[in-house]
């Protein structure tokens, strides 16, 4: 019996070092940093984001409609999806920091598509509602034409229907991913360790590549950059100028219908990550230049274009860390820029 307990730990024990490696150095929050928990890679730098903490203990000046307030008017309302979840560090925070605007923020729960979710409520009794000067619409690039198929510009929500939904909040994501023994992810990210640390590009779980740049442009001890594979395969959309021209031609029939209510709308695009760090990525082979933003550039708008790319790509040589090393999303560097520019065009 004793020396099949021996022969048992000999077999149990490199299954028992995989659990605890993971265990230890794989970050499996719910919330982020995302890139890191797509891609089952290895966390190591776990301080990372203690160089914003300042900014994460900043109080909220906005309010959510799923807050249901009692004061229907408010001179600018938003609609979005990740990009406008950022919270206290959030450009909407920053936009409304102060009492500087009054903002009402749709929640990214009842929004869905928030393009055509948009449409939704001009078509609606919203904007009777409530008392709104400017809708900002803020899009990731990755997802702008995804967002036109199946588009009914028809379509109508009322204000009824938004606040009915909104009885049901959706709860946070918080918590952990819970890992079976044993696990696949285990030997996954066992896996993905040893190529983070041999290969300089690399594809970690058909989710997140990880390539080199020329220059460091993060907090921390590389050159390297990571971003979500959706960035590169969404380039096949959105490169098309037909594409992105429908998409413009789509915007300004929503500004004209904004228009028709005594709102303005602001298009706010949110680059994808790949897209702004392009230009250093060191082999450029297999990976395409995007072009929706010089595409969008050239067409004639008749809503406020805040032209993000420009903005953030003029800011990433004069500090680091304008988008988060680990993460999808811009940090709240780039929120505040973007607020600023924002109320340059409000006010």
């Amino acid at each position: 019996m004793r020396k099949f307990t021996f022969k048992s730990l000999w077999f149990l024990l490199p299954i028992i070092t995989l659990n605890l490696f993971t265990y230890i150095f794989y970050n499996n929050k719910l919330t982020d940093p995302d890139l890191l928990r797509l891609g089952y890679i290895i966390n190591i730098f776990p301080n990372y984001k203690d160089v914003f903490s300042k900014e994460y203990e900043n109080k909220i000046y906005y309010t959510r409609i799923s807050e249901k307030p009692q004061n229907k008017k408010f001179r600018v309302l938003t609609i979005g999806d990740s990009f406008s979840e950022q919270g206290r560090s959030g450009y909407i925070n920053y936009l409304a920091q102060n009492n500087k605007i009054s903002v009402l923020h749709i929640d990214r729960f009842l929004s869905g598509n928030q393009i055509q979710t948009l449409f939704n409520l001009v078509n609606g009794d919203f904007f009777e509602q409530y008392c709104i000067d400017y809708v900002i619409l803020q899009n990731v690039e990755r997802h702008y034409i995804d967002n036109l198929e199946y588009l009914d510009t028809k379509k109508i929500r009322t204000s009824k229907d938004l606040s009915d939904s909104a009885m049901v909040k959706m709860k946070p994501q918080i918590g952990n991913l819970s890992f079976k023994f044993p696990s696949r992810s285990i030997l996954t990210f066992t896996y993905n360790t040893i190529r983070y640390f041999f290969k300089s590009t690399f594809l970690f779980d058909d989710a997140v590549y990880k390539t080199q740049l020329s220059h460091k442009l993060f907090s921390v001890d590389n050159k390297e950059l990571l971003f979500f594979y959706y960035d590169l395969v969404a380039t096949q959309k959105n490169n098309s100028y037909e594409n992105v021209y429908k998409l413009n031609n789509v915007l300004n029939e929503l500004n004209n219908l904004l228009k028709k209510k005594g709102v303005s709308l602001i298009v706010l695009p949110s680059p994808d990550k790949y897209d702004i760090y392009f230009d250093y990525i060191v082999d450029k082979k297999g990976f395409s230049k995007p072009l929706f933003f010089e595409h969008l550039k050239t067409m004639r708008k008749e809503y406020i274009y805040i032209d993000s790319k420009n903005i953030l790509l003029n800011a990433i040589n004069k500090r680091k860390d304008i988008y988060y090393y680990d993460n999808t999303h811009w940090t709240p560097w780039a929120s505040q820029l973007i607020a600023a520019e924002i109320e340059k065009h409000i006010n």
